[in-house]
């Protein structure tokens, strides 16, 4: 049979080391009483038990995990992956030089067109700005502001005409590189490494690859 009031009476000496213990090193400001982490020069690193700030219970002796150091998504430190490293799943080749975009076509870069699924991601993305007509005349330039004045609430540069000569003497690459990039103005930002200011998003961190080789082909479509 175990001996309860023996065990009673060497845990009691024990627990009051312990306290003393942490006394001293909280006075010496070695301890940390939110992770229980104890650093003793360069040399010396240990856990002790938690005083957390709050709670019923004045000692902790097990740390629990939400007192334990933790990074939350997104939050530095970040381990990122290596630059130029690429996903299993492949990665996309970034071109900024307009040049090079000439040289893309549809017929190497999309195997399948669906032309029912480019209208709805058309729908979704560009029709606000470029309109359903596709002639610039989009949602978004007819709004009145909240003004009894009349004024428009949009005063930013008008929405490209996407079946005028300007779009339809466009290369392939060239209609996807703007795309992309958010127009003339975005590629020229991200070229140089900038943020780009103009209103039209970078398509390229909303939209799969795919899915903006098919708004290539749907705008070429609208341009017959």
């Amino acid at each position: 049979m175990p001996n309860n009031g023996l065990n009673i009476r060497i845990a009691a000496p024990l627990m009051m080391v312990a306290v003393l213990l942490v006394a001293l090193l909280v006075s010496s400001g070695c301890y940390n009483s939110k992770t229980g982490e104890v650093k003793v020069g360069g040399a010396i690193s240990f856990e002790l038990p938690v005083f957390p700030e709050t709670g019923s219970h004045a000692v902790q002796i097990f740390s629990e995990m939400h007192y334990s150091p933790a990074y939350r998504s997104q939050e530095v430190p970040r381990i990122l992956p290596p630059e130029g490293s690429v996903p299993v799943t492949g990665a996309e080749v970034k071109i900024f030089d307009i040049e090079a975009l000439k040289s893309l076509s549809i017929q190497d870069h999309m195997a399948n067109y669906n032309g029912s699924q480019a209208a709805k991601t058309y729908a979704v993305n560009c029709q606000v700005c470029h309109g359903q007509s596709l002639q610039g005349d989009g949602l978004i330039t007819t709004l009145n502001s909240a003004r009894n004045d009349g004024s428009k609430a949009y005063s930013g540069a008008a929405p490209v005409n996407l079946i005028s000569e300007r779009v339809s003497d466009l290369s392939d690459g060239e209609i996807f590189g703007y795309i992309t990039w958010g127009g003339r103005p975005g590629l020229a930002a991200a070229a140089r490494g900038k943020d780009s200011t103009a209103i039209m998003p970078q398509f390229g961190y909303l939209l799969t690859e795919e899915q903006r080789w098919q708004l290539v082909q749907y705008i070429r479509d609208q341009n017959k």
